[in-house]
C-alpha cells in the first residue's frame, strides 16, 4: 500500500515537473461559465475523466457504453503500445453528453467532435487550446490549458484518498515507479470517486429543493448498435419445417407481412443436401436457364461434358432461350437425381401460370421450400403434395421477450411503457417490433414523450363495424312490424327510420373504408 501526501507528492509520478491544477472553486467557475455545449463537454472529459486532450477530441460514439455509463479510451501516446482503459462517466458529464447528442445528430461510428477541415476527421487540439485561452483571460485563471484539467482530475482524486495505483489506471499511465503493473479498478469504486470529485457545492436549501421538489428528469442516452432479428417464439414452427425438409417433404410457409417467413426460410439447414435458390418466379424461364447454367458450371460439369461434349456453354444458353418451360424442366430432371437438392424459392406471392406449370413439373424432383402471404385457390395446383405451415403474429409473452432482446442496450426513461407501447403498435408482428426498436435507436434520448410520439401503422388492424351496424339497424327495423302488435306508433316511426338507413347504408360503407394512413 503506497501512502503519500496527496498534493505534495503529485509531481513524483508525472516526471518531476511542476503541476498546475484548479481548486474546486475555479473548476466549478470554469464549467459554469462555458456556454457552448461542445466546449463544456470537452472540458468535462478532461476534468472528470482525466483524459488527454488528444484522447478527448478523437472519441467516437461507439467508444461509449451508455447503458453502463462508461467510456472506453484508447491511449494515443506513440511511445506506448496501444492500450485501452474504461472510465465511468460522472453524472454531470453524462447529462451534458445527453444534451449534446440530443441537439446534434450523429452516426454510431462517427467522431464525437467531427470536423471537415482536418484529415483526421475530428477537431484538432489547437482549437481546444484556443477556446481555453479565452476562458483563461475572462475568468483570470492562470495556467489554464488542457493538461491543467487532467492534473485537476488527479489531485481531486488524491484529495479523496484514492490510491495512486487507481489514479494511474484512470489517467492511463504506463507504469508506477517503472515496474508496477496496474491493477484493474472496480468500476463502482472508481465511479463513486469520480462522482465525489465532480460534485458541485450547492447551498443547503437548494439541495433540499432539488431532492424533493425538482421535476426535471435525467436524460438517458441511447445510440444504435447492430442487432439481428432473433427467432423468438418460433421454436415449434422451426422444428416442424426442419422435420419436413429432412424427410424430403415439400413445404410452404404462409403468413401475413412481417411475421418472419423469410427469416424462417433462411434458418433452415441441411447436412446432407445442397440448397439451390430460385429468387424470381415472375420470369420463371430465365430463372430455370440460370439454374441449369449454374449446375453445368459447378455441380454437373461431368454431365454437361457427357451430354454436350465440347459444345460451348454460352451457345447452349442461347439455345436454351429458345426452349419451352416444359423443355427446360425436362432437362433439369435429366441433370439431377430425384430429391438430390433442396430448391429454395424466396416467395411465390406473384406466381404466374408458367411458374405453376414449372413447379408442378419439379415438385417431385426437388424438395421445394418456399413462402407466401396467401395462395389463390385457382393457383394452388402445385401445392398438392406440400405441407403448409402457418405463421401468425407472436404472443404477448414472446413479443415482450423479442423487445427485450432487441433493446437490451437502450437507455429508456420508462422501460415498461416502452415495451407495452411497442407491443400495442405491433400486435406482435416481429418485423414491426424490429422496425420500431430501430426507429427508437435514432433518438439520442428516449423519454416517455418520445416513446408515445413514435408510432407504426403497418400492422394495426382495421375493425370493420359494418356487420354490427347492419345487425343493429335490422334489429331496430323489426320494431316497425312489432309496433302493429303492441299498437305503439313511436316504435313504428323508429323502425321506419332504421329501415331507410338499412337500405341506404351500403352506399355509405364504401366511403368509410380507410384509403390513407
Amino acid at each position: 500500500m503506497i501512502s503519500l501526501n496527496p498534493l505534495k507528492q503529485l509531481p513524483m509520478f508525472i516526471n518531476d515537473t511542476e503541476v498546475h491544477y484548479l481548486n474546486k472553486r475555479d473548476s466549478q467557475r470554469l464549467v459554469n461559465s462555458i456556454k457552448k455545449i461542445n466546449h463544456k463537454l470537452i472540458v468535462l472529459l478532461m476534468l472528470d475523466c482525466g483524459m488527454r486532450v488528444s484522447e478527448a477530441i478523437s472519441l467516437k460514439l461507439n467508444d461509449f457504453d451508455f447503458k453502463r455509463k462508461t467510456v472506453r479510451v484508447r491511449s494515443l501516446k506513440k511511445r506506448t503500445k496501444t492500450k485501452y482503459r474504461t472510465i465511468p462517466l460522472s453524472s454531470r458529464l453524462y447529462n451534458v453528453l445527453a444534451d449534446y447528442l440530443y441537439k446534434n445528430k450523429f452516426d454510431y461510428d462517427s467522431f464525437l467532435f467531427p470536423s471537415d477541415k482536418t484529415n483526421s476527421g475530428h477537431i484538432i487540439r489547437q482549437g481546444v487550446n484556443h477556446f481555453l485561452e479565452r476562458y483563461k483571460n475572462s475568468l483570470n485563471i492562470r495556467n489554464l490549458h488542457p493538461h491543467t484539467l487532467r492534473h485537476t482530475c488527479a489531485t481531486s482524486h488524491l484529495a479523496q484518498g484514492v490510491d495512486l495505483v487507481h489514479i494511474k489506471e484512470l489517467l492511463g499511465h504506463e507504469n508506477l515507479n517503472t515496474t508496477t503493473i496496474y491493477t484493474h479498478i472496480p468500476e463502482e469504486i472508481l465511479r463513486n470517486s469520480i462522482e465525489k470529485a465532480a460534485a458541485v457545492d450547492e447551498p443547503f436549501f437548494k439541495k433540499i429543493a432539488k431532492k424533493w421538489f425538482s421535476t426535471k428528469k435525467e436524460l438517458l442516452i441511447s445510440m444504435p448498435t447492430e442487432n439481428n432479428l432473433p427467432a423468438i417464439g418460433r421454436a415449434s414452427e422451426i422444428e416442424k419445417v426442419q422435420s419436413f425438409i429432412n424427410r424430403d417433404i415439400n413445404t410452404i410457409i404462409l403468413g401475413p407481412v412481417g411475421v418472419g417467413k423469410s427469416h424462417l426460410l433462411s434458418s433452415i439447414i441441411s447436412d446432407n443436401k445442397k440448397i439451390l435458390r430460385l429468387d424470381d418466379c415472375d420470369n420463371i424461364k430465365r430463372s430455370l436457364i440460370l439454374l441449369l447454367i449454374y449446375l453445368y458450371k459447378n455441380e454437373k460439369e461431368a454431365v454437361f461434358n457427357l451430354l454436350y461434349g465440347d459444345y460451348d456453354l454460352e451457345k447452349l444458353q442461347i439455345r436454351l432461350n429458345r426452349d419451352s418451360v416444359r423443355g427446360l424442366c425436362d432437362e433439369i430432371k435429366k441433370v439431377v437425381e430425384q430429391k438430390e437438392y433442396i430448391l429454395r424459392i424466396d416467395t411465390v406471392d406473384r406466381i404466374t401460370p408458367k411458374s405453376i406449370k414449372a413447379l408442378e413439373e419439379l415438385k417431385d424432383t426437388f424438395t421445394i421450400f418456399t413462402t407466401a402471404r396467401n395462395i389463390s385457390l385457382n393457383k394452388g395446383s402445385f401445392l398438392w403434395n406440400f405441407e403448409i405451415v402457418h405463421l401468425n403474429n407472436l404472443s404477448r409473452q414472446a413479443s415482450l421477450e423479442l423487445i427485450n432482446r432487441l433493446s437490451y442496450d437502450l437507455s429508456v426513461e420508462d422501460y415498461e411503457l416502452f415495451k407495452n407501447h411497442i407491443y400495442e403498435q405491433s400486435n406482435g408482428n416481429p418485423r414491426v417490433i424490429f422496425e420500431l426498436v430501430e426507429r427508437y435507436r435514432k433518438e439520442p434520448v428516449i423519454t416517455s414523450d418520445v416513446v408515445r410520439d413514435i408510432r407504426h401503422f403497418g400492422s394495426l388492424k382495421e375493425i370493420d363495424m359494418s356487420l354490427m351496424i347492419i345487425i343493429f339497424l335490422a334489429s331496430l327495423a323489426i320494431l316497425r312490424y312489432v309496433s302493429r302488435e303492441i299498437d305503439n306508433d313511436s316504435y313504428r316511426l323508429l323502425g321506419g327510420v332504421a329501415m331507410i338507413l338499412l337500405i341506404i347504408s351500403r352506399y355509405f360503407f364504401r366511403y368509410s373504408k380507410r384509403k390513407f394512413i
